[in-house]
């Protein structure tokens, strides 16, 4: 039966490829019939794309699982799915634990969402389909509608999933499965459908994106790369995440030749310490990933890196903890993410490694390390002050409707004082201020 207009809320944690995730299955309802609810309030049907990398953001699900129980309780017909990762490792303690979900749908199964819900909502029960990972045959990112992207100008493209390294603390290859590749013709085709609606600037998005292809022997992500860059309309190309661990030299210079991609790479680096590194096995020295760095700086033109830290790892030291901070001010990162770690089911370090830092001393060195990348980012920042740079503006600002904002190259938010009609194209700004998370600028051309 058609749904003639039932409302859809749809709450995402985690990564982009979650946010993506999250889009496709949107796109998929909205081509039913469905409509996008205003919030959680006038919801017909909640769908929660969860994300399993670290506790807090599983916390974060079992508490609005917990409102929504209440919420059912007064509308009945609710109809409440969890999709995704957490799905994919906590599959039987959701059913026990939360009766009232209808859908439990895991990572390779996601898609099943609309076809699932018209079944819960005809026939009454509960579905749960859990594949093993990301072992399917045709990763499911096919066909997309310009109203389920939530902006009409970039566009994320997921062209791999899961992962071969078995990095100690993560879950990622438990929930994400093995590496597996889209076909190269496949993506490209999408890229071209989405350029045809007005996607200015695309992000290809795998958990280990440089091995992009190896499982399928054809090309890598240099080919990728270059042929993306020769779609006609496309200005801008981006990619993540690019672990330390496959990344060649020669790879570092076909991405300089091409103007296209984005000088931006986003490397975690996870520790400064050699031997908080060998615990987490992540297979490359900080000498190894300097060289990586080197390389990148080397061979593409005013590039920036940004990076990933955990902060706390078990045996972590005070010294390990110092190692972290001096790496991250000697290789001057633009942006940093840190987490405090936390232990994750069925992974190595849950087995074998004590989690022994204390939390408050995890908080005091989470602290710590976001100040000393801040400090880290200002003075890289402040090297842009009256230089000119190149924004591909995305619309009217947030907090200042007779402002637009953009991102410039390393994707750094840029904030003008300039028209809405601005938006999707390109201008040229003079930067006149540096704020702490954001650029404030003067735009002098635009196309």
């Amino acid at each position: 039966g058609a749904p003639a207009g039932r409302r859809v809320h749809l709450v995402t944690y985690g990564c982009q490829m979650n946010e993506l995730d999250a889009e496709l299955v949107l796109g998929d309802l909205l081509r039913r019939g469905y409509r996008r609810a205003a919030g959680l309030e006038d919801a017909d049907v909640l769908l929660v794309q969860t994300c399993s990398v670290r506790e807090h953001a599983e916390a974060k699900v079992w508490s609005l699982l917990g409102r929504a129980r209440q919420m059912k309780r007064e509308r009945p017909d609710l109809k409440i799915g969890v999709l995704g990762c957490m799905a994919q490792r906590a599959k039987d303690e959701i059913v026990r634990r939360a009766p009232h979900v209808d859908l439990v749908l895991g990572t390779a199964t996601f898609r099943a969402a609309v076809e699932d819900l018209e079944t819960v909502t005809e026939a009454g029960g509960r579905i749960t389909r859990v594949g093993r990972g990301a072992a399917v045959d045709v990763l499911p990112d096919a066909d997309r509608n310009v109203q389920s992207r939530p902006d009409p100008f970039r566009a994320h493209v997921t062209v791999m999933r899961g992962c071969d390294h078995h990095c100690t603390y993560c879950i990622v290859p438990a929930t994400r499965g093995k590496e597996v590749s889209r076909p190269l013709g496949e993506v490209l085709d999408e890229v071209r459908r989405l350029v045809a609606d007005g996607v200015r600037e695309v992000t290809f998005l795998g958990q280990n994106i440089n091995t992009y292809g190896k499982d399928r022997g054809e090309g890598g992500l240099c080919a990728l790369l270059e042929q993306a860059c020769a779609v006609e309309g496309l200005h801008r190309v981006r990619f993540l995440t690019s672990n330390p661990f496959d990344m060649t030299e020669d790879m570092m210079r076909r991405f300089g030749r091409l103007p296209k991609v984005m000088p931006w790479l986003h490397i975690p680096a996870q520790s400064g310490s050699d031997r908080v590194l060998a615990a987490m096995r992540r297979a490359y020295t900080v000498d190894g990933y300097r060289e990586v760095v080197g390389w990148a700086r080397q061979h593409i033109p005013g590039v920036e890196i940004t990076s990933d830290f955990i902060v706390g790892f078990p045996g972590e030291t005070e010294a390990d903890f110092e190692a972290t901070c001096r790496l991250v001010e000697e290789i001057g990162f633009l942006q940093c993410y840190v987490f405090k770690y936390s232990v994750r089911p069925r992974t190595v370090a849950a087995r074998h490694l004590p989690d022994d830092v204390p939390e408050a001393e995890k908080q005091r060195r989470n602290v710590a390390l976001l100040a000393c990348q801040d400090r880290v980012a200002q003075g890289r920042n402040a090297r842009l002050l009256g230089r000119e740079v190149e924004i591909l503006v995305e619309g009217p600002s947030k907090s200042d409707p007779t402002r637009v904002t953009g991102r410039d190259h390393h994707n750094r938010l840029v904030h003008c004082p300039g028209p809405s009609t601005l938006a999707g194209r390109l201008a040229r700004a003079v930067i006149e201020e540096v704020a702490r998370h954001s650029l404030l600028g003067r735009i002098v051309a635009h196309e």
